[in-house]
């Protein structure tokens, strides 16, 4: 496992943070854990802070930007997410502006 060197004052506050990390988790994790998940949650904080006032047609465009350069990742990340059910209302709003329409139930034709 990759090591990094802190302040002991830094030390010091992780280790007694850990605590309060055990309260919300109601479970003891492990120091390494810990910092992982601190050091996650850190980046995923900074990277809101630095996205989350970029406007949605700005972050549309990185976001095609990215496809063009890393198609594979980029596109292969949109497939798998939307395979995973996590934008299965989004799924079926595409398939529809896209020309794709589900068959319609037999309820729905009689009703």
């Amino acid at each position: 496992m990759p090591e990094i060197n802190i302040s002991e004052k830094l030390y010091a506050r992780v280790e007694a943070f850990q605590e309060v990390v055990e309260a919300v988790l109601e479970e003891k994790i492990s120091f390494d854990d810990c910092v992982e998940l601190i050091l996650g949650q850190g980046i995923n904080s900074m990277l809101a802070d630095l996205l989350g006032s970029v406007d949605p047609a700005t972050l549309l465009s990185s976001f095609q930007q990215l496809g063009s350069q890393y198609p594979t990742q980029v596109y292969g990340y949109v497939s798998e997410t939307l395979r995973g059910g996590a934008a299965a209302q989004e799924r079926e709003r595409l398939k529809r502006q896209l020309g794709f329409h589900p068959p319609a139930d037999a309820d729905n034709e009689a009703g």
